[in-house]
């Protein structure tokens, strides 16, 4: 029987820096983005506050600092339409099903579409303002904390070099490279 030594802990490389503004931090992202970077190795502190009173500071290199995707403004926007058209277009839909069902005209049903999809707009667009509420507060509190995080990982040190620098181009203070557990 053979024993095996222990497996040396893996590690990856990632870059991290701290930004002051979002528009600094989505200047980063997009050069980083168009510099040969992937979106999935890009990621952000998940919510202010989130661990447990840390400063952005002692989280930048802390692995267990909760994280999650960077999502593009775009994207986020995207998201908003979609809860708007969703929650109009369901009630709209069924309402007008409904009313014609239940042998209403077609001017009737059309009417009876309209309100339903209205009042289901305008619950959509109160979701919708209350989640950009949410992020826009919570990058307020981590730019309070200390900064807004952002994490690259890096395939390579030619990689790391160009992430490191791009960083430092777009406002970003704290920037260094560690290893991160895996």
């Amino acid at each position: 029987m053979t024993i095996e030594a222990p497996a040396e802990p893996r590690t990856i490389r990632e870059v991290v820096g701290l930004f002051d503004t979002y528009p600094a931090l989505e200047r980063a992202v997009d050069e980083l983005l168009t510099s040969g970077f992937a979106r999935c190795e890009l990621s952000l502190l998940a919510e202010a506050g989130a661990a447990s009173g840390k400063t952005s500071v002692e989280l930048a290199d802390d692995p267990a600092a909760p994280r999650t995707d960077h999502f593009c403004t775009e994207a986020l926007g995207n998201a908003e339409g979609s809860l708007i058209g969703g929650f109009a277009i369901i009630p709209a839909m069924s309402g007008g099903g409904v009313a014609a069902a239940a042998g209403a005209t077609t001017l009737a049903a059309a009417g009876v579409a309209a309100a339903t999809g209205g009042v289901g707009a305008v619950l959509g667009t109160l979701l919708a303002v209350m989640l950009a509420r949410r992020r826009a507060t919570d990058q307020a509190q981590q730019t309070v904390e200390g900064g807004q995080l952002l994490w690259v990982r890096t395939r390579s040190p030619e990689l790391e070099r160009r992430a490191l620098d791009i960083l430092e181009r777009n406002a970003a203070h704290h920037v260094h490279a560690h290893d991160l557990p895996v």
